[in-house]
């Protein structure tokens, strides 16, 4: 599966990244939201993992934004102030969301059950 990190965190984005491609996923990572259509256009995702906290727009923005370039990406946003983002999962733009800090396991976990509903 093709999954995208969006997170400004080059410590976080990298481990992610490492923990999705020890698995077998193919990882795309990007440190914030410019040029969001450009990535999209070169290449389809289908889970984007996003951070809450971004330097120029929310996690949910962004999120917005992936789904009108790639409506069947599955969203898993992350967040450390995840008592404010209550209802999000019933956005209907958010598909599941995790607090951090999280395990590798639980991670792992969130990521093959998007990817698990987007495969045929």
């Amino acid at each position: 599966m093709n999954v995208l990190i969006i997170d400004d965190d080059v410590g976080t984005r990298d481990a992610l990244a490492d923990i999705l491609i020890r698995a077998g996923h193919a990882v795309a990572v990007w440190q914030d939201d410019a040029h969001l259509d450009a990535i999209c256009a070169a290449q389809s995702f289908q889970v984007a993992v996003v951070d809450y906290h971004l330097p120029f727009q929310n996690g949910l923005q962004v999120a917005q934004s992936l789904k009108e370039l790639l409506p069947d990406c599955r969203i898993l946003l992350i967040s450390s102030d995840l008592h404010s983002l209550g209802g999000l999962a019933a956005s209907g733009v958010i598909d599941r969301v995790l607090a951090k800090p999280f395990s590798k396991d639980t991670f792992l976990d969130a990521v093959n059950q998007l990817c698990a509903v987007t495969e045929p």
